[in-house]
């Protein structure tokens, strides 16, 4: 890897910390921002809420305006308007202009998530692809790390608006440091930008109705019925997007993708991971304060250990697949996730500590080692780089979003179930019934991940037979 690639690696990667830093640093400040604001929690909790729509209802647009643009420019704009809107959410002094600037916010995020892996799989020849985008991934999660540590410093000296602030001499330097780094493209180069609006619009509003309706439906119930008609709406949009989607003759979402089992697989199997990932936020923070005791400040530095490992095997996995391959890596990794999930599932609050580190290490072990960012970057044309970005970015998202729907509805139907009653919040005085819904929980998350284990055996066989 020579410096050129390195530099473009380390300026992507540059602003994929000050996004991974923005969500916890955000999460961590919400209670401040809500007393400081005289709002309640649940209103507060939308300035995170907004964020993350935004991001997800803008990302195939995005994708596809890196493929017939630039992902560099695209990129670039996307950090421009993430710093400036950072600004603007440090001054402000009300919700209605924090929301509005967390959405421009969003708007950035979503530019600079969409053409990122784009550009590292252009800017690095095949056999390096692997390394580059682990130190990508390593970087981000830096992010996970600093942001709670930051934020806890930043509120011990400063009032809240300099969480923002926070990221507006990075983001200078970043989009600074891009200029330099980025190839600009020759006026012969350029196309004529052809977006299907009617596509992105459906799309668009079917992925903001689904998120609303699941953020929505954590605080007021599923049952609602505003609830229940935001996700009949999203399924009535998805199917008229795929007849709109077939009718085009360059839709905004090229659904020939999907033919690609590669493509689809990968897709899934993200998707699956990031939703198994997102149990153990749900779960272990009520397992190690509330069931085995410790304090917060010790479950803060307990739950650390998860990111910090991961922070040395996603390199390590970065470079292992380079070797041995993105879809053998993965398999590899699903089966250690198979055992991580089985060692939270048997563990007892009576064990020693050890065990559950152990099961930290093997889980943080997996997570680096599954290559899901070269799996699916491998099986998309060079053309359909930021499509494909965008979609894997939308899986991670949307992964993690059903992650916490899928674990607390598991969680308290097991708990409800083995305790005759409904229960919907920790059962203080009976933690052997946390503890049985916690390990009923860990057990169906082995089984998704031994469906993911399947489904990548088959891939590895169809792509031996079809290089046969």
């Amino acid at each position: 890897m020579n410096r050129k690639q390195f530099f473009i690696i380390l300026s992507v990667a540059l602003v994929s910390f000050l996004g991974t830093v923005d969500m916890s640093i955000v999460n961590t400040a919400l209670p401040q921002i809500s007393k400081d604001l005289h709002i309640p929690m649940n209103q507060a909790e939308w300035i995170s809420s907004a964020y993350l729509i935004i991001i997800c209802m803008s990302l195939i647009l995005f994708g596809k305006l890196g493929d017939q643009i630039s992902k560099a420019k695209i990129f670039q704009l996307g950090t421009l308007i993430f710093t400036i809107s950072s600004l603007i959410c440090g001054l402000s002094e009300n919700l209605i202009i924090l929301l509005i600037a967390r959405c421009l916010q969003g708007l950035g995020a979503s530019m600079t998530m969409a053409t990122n892996l784009g550009i590292i799989t252009e800017s690095v020849p095949f056999n390096l692809r692997g390394r580059a985008l682990g130190i990508n991934t390593t970087i981000g999660q830096l992010g996970y790390i600093a942001g709670p540590a930051v934020a806890g410093i930043i509120l011990s000296i400063a009032n809240w608006n300099w969480i923002f602030l926070f990221n507006v001499p990075i983001g200078i330097f970043a989009y600074v440091f891009g200029e330099f780094v980025y190839q600009k493209k020759s006026m012969k180069e350029r196309q004529v930008i052809h977006i299907d609006w009617p596509g992105f619009i459906i799309l668009a509003v079917l992925i903001g109705l689904f998120f609303i309706g699941i953020f929505t439906g954590q605080q007021i119930g599923f049952a609602n019925t505003s609830v229940i008609l935001a996700f009949i709406a999203s399924l009535v949009l998805l199917i008229a997007f795929i007849v709109v989607e077939r009718r085009v003759d360059d839709p905004i979402l090229a659904l020939s993708l999907f033919k690609n089992p590669g493509f689809s697989i990968s897709i899934i199997a993200l998707m699956f991971m990031y939703i198994i990932i997102y149990f153990n936020n749900v779960l272990l923070p009520f397992y190690i304060q509330d069931t085995l005791k410790f304090s917060p400040s010790h479950t803060g530095l307990l739950m650390s250990v998860l990111p910090v490992v991961n922070v040395f095997t996603a390199y390590l996995g970065g470079v292992l697949c380079d070797k041995y391959g993105a879809v053998i890596m993965s398999l590899r990794a699903s089966l250690v996730f198979v055992a991580a999930e089985v060692i939270f599932a048997i563990m007892q609050p009576n064990w020693t500590l050890m065990v559950m580190l152990l099961g930290f290490v093997v889980f943080s072990t997996a997570n680096g080692l599954f290559q899901n960012n070269p799996m699916v970057m491998e099986n998309a044309t060079k053309d359909q780089q930021g499509i494909a970005g965008s979609i894997l970015a939308l899986s991670r998202n949307i992964g993690f979003t059903l992650g916490l729907s899928i674990s607390t509805s598991i969680l308290y139907g097991a708990m409800s179930f083995k305790n005759g009653k409904k229960i919907t919040t920790y059962p203080f005085g009976n933690d052997s019934l946390f503890v049985y819904g916690m390990h009923f929980t860990y057990w169906v998350a082995a089984v998704i991940m031994l469906i993911v284990t399947v489904m990548l055996i088959w891939l590895l066989k169809h792509n031996q037979n079809k290089y046969a």
